[in-house]
Order: C-alpha cells, then structure tokens, then sequence
C-alpha cells in the first residue's frame, strides 16, 4: 500500500514511531485502582537500585494505599532526570544522594531530607584490564556521574591512591548504561550500586572499592519544601515514612526471595541472579548524619 495515498494509515504509523522514542522514564500505576486527586497525589522519583526496592514493595503490595497515601513511582534510569523532575515540579521527592540533592538546594531548591537510605556503590573495573588497585587506573576510563557521589568518591579516591597519571572520569548518568558500558570492555571501571554491581561480580570483574567498607552513608530520599509541594508533603510524610519502614523491616525479615515478583518486575532479575544478589540490610528511617552532609557540603566539583 501506498502510504502517501493513505493518511490515515501515516497517521497510525507516526503515533507508534513517537510512542517508540519515548524517554526512559516509567510512570507506575501500581495495583490500585482508583481515581488519584492530583491535589494529593505524591510522586516520587525512584531508580532500578536497590535503595529504592522498600517504595516498590510497598507500592506493588499495597500499604501506601492502606495509609491512604496516593503515591506514585516515577521511574528514570539516571539520576540527572530525576533532578530535573524534581526542579520542574513533576515530582514531590526523589530517592538521590546527599551531593546532588546538595547541588539541587544550591539552585535555589527548597528539599527537606525525608531519611537517609543505604544506597552504596562499588567500584569495578574490567576483567581484561587487569588492575587490581586504584593507583593502577592511570590514564584509564572510569564511569561516573558529575555532581554525585560517585564524583565525590572518585575525586577521593585519587587524592588517596595518587595514581601517576590522570584518571579520566567519563559521564555515564544511565545507571544501566554504566553497567553495560563495563561488561562490553567500552570502559575500564565503573562505580555501580545495587544490582548492577552483582552483575559485575557475576561477570568476574575485579572489585577496587566498595562504600559499605568506609563510614559513609550517602543514600538519601528528599522532598519539596516549597509553595504548594510543602502542604501536600508535610501531611503524608508521616505516614508515607510509616509504610516505608513497614517495608524495610518486612525486607528484612522475609528476605528477597518474598519479593522475587517486585525484584522481577522493577529490576528484571531473574531467580538465578537474585541468588547472586548482595542483601543489604535496609535501614528504618532516620535523618542523614551530620558527618555524611558536611562531607557533601565540602565537596568541590569542577
């Protein structure tokens, strides 16, 4: 069929091109099925990591609406888009760390820290590269994000190692991306956090550092403390850290073969990789230590 002699028929194929190119953000519903008040509504964006698995739980299991919270999982696969939904009001909070969220009050953004969470990330770097110590990354790539944690620590870690030569940090801000950069030998090491570091490890690749060894804590869930946003966020935070802590310690004491299902359908793991899978412990709520906000508040980008 001639597509110029039928329009209708371009019309289809256009609206399936456009749907086709859509961004990595993935607006969930969740399991309820009620009409949400945008009045009330609260979203919060989350990523594939492991901090966030205790907002999948309880959303797909049903306890934020059980507080009668309509929340709503906005999931991106790298963090500056989370920032960005944040910054322009398609979100009320954000699962971040406690650099960015630093940057993102530096630019005028009012954030009231909701807890801190145990996000941490490992450092790895390619099998075939054969480094083994950090002073061995000289004149390699390394995959990170500007104006994170993960630029924090790697500044940290060549003031420490003092390589003898330059180490070229590489901007990856797809968390996926990272992972598959490395496992494709398209970069020599990579800072990944929860389950995209046990990838790695499955893969044989070499571990060069690993933040749940060092006394830093800088997972952090933040909200909105401005106009609008700061009524709506004060009257379900309360109860929104309430089922967050419901799903820590039901985590915890369950396990994460109870939540196979979540892991499956936010993180695509499969029963043989979540066997593999390093378990945190999940923290219950609690405010991000003085120690961990200062080292943030000190840190220098350039």
């Amino acid at each position: 069929m001639n597509i110029k002699k039928s329009p209708f028929l371009a019309c289809v194929l256009l609206a399936c091109a456009l749907c086709s190119c859509s961004g990595r953000k993935e607006t969930q519903k969740g399991p309820a099925k009620k009409i949400e008040n945008a009045d009330s509504l609260l979203r919060i964006a989350v990523m594939p990591t492991l901090d966030c698995l205790p907002i999948y739980v309880a959303h797909e299991r049903g306890w934020f609406d059980e507080e009668r919270i309509p929340l709503r999982p906005v999931r991106y696969t790298a963090q500056m888009d989370c920032d960005t939904a944040l910054l322009r009001g398609r979100v009320e909070g954000a699962a971040t760390d406690l650099v960015r969220a630093h940057r993102l009050q530096l630019d005028g953004l009012a954030l009231r820290y909701a807890t801190a969470t145990n996000l941490s990330w490992q450092l790895y770097s390619h099998r075939a590269a054969r480094i083994k110590t950090i002073s061995q990354l000289a004149d390699k790539m390394v995959g990170m994000t500007r104006h994170s944690a993960t630029h924090l620590l790697a500044q940290n870690m060549v003031d420490s190692a003092k390589p003898k030569s330059e180490v070229f940090n590489i901007q990856i801000n797809d968390v996926n991306i990272r992972q598959k950069m490395l496992l494709g030998n398209e970069i020599d090491a990579a800072f990944l956090p929860e389950p995209q570091a046990s990838a790695a490890r499955r893969a044989g690749h070499s571990l060069l550092m690993d933040t749940r060894e060092k006394d830093l804590r800088l997972g952090v869930i933040v909200f909105r403390n401005d106009g609008a946003h700061r009524r709506k966020v004060s009257r379900a935070l309360p109860l929104f850290l309430k089922v967050y802590n419901r799903a820590c310690d039901s985590i915890n004491l369950r396990g994460f073969a109870s939540y196979a299902d979540v892991l499956a359908k936010y993180y695509r793991l499969s029963p043989s990789e979540l066997s593999h899978l390093s378990i945190p412990r999940y923290m219950r709520t609690s405010a991000p230590r003085e120690q961990d906000l200062r080292c943030a508040r000190n840190f220098q980008s350039h």
